[in-house]
């Protein structure tokens, strides 16, 4: 298993709309979002898994607005 199999990321939605985004190893991210819940209880939290990229994927996904795959409310 590598370190980057381990980390985490949390975002809070509004909507369709990003509005919170963590990224930590898998304890933290999992605190992150429970306290999320608890102080946004109506939000959409997500928490996925970040898969092992090279540094320009990563970059480009930032640059050419990709967003993750998930359901719409």
């Amino acid at each position: 298993m590598t370190v980057s199999s381990s980390r985490r990321r949390v975002r809070l939605w509004f909507g369709q709309h990003q509005i919170g985004d963590y990224i930590g190893d898998a304890a933290h991210a999992d605190r992150y979002e429970a306290a999320m819940r608890r102080r946004f209880p109506g939000l959409e939290i997500t928490n996925e898994a970040l898969a092992a990229r090279s540094p320009s994927a990563a970059s480009r996904q930032v640059f050419e607005g990709v967003t993750s795959a998930r359901t719409p409310v």
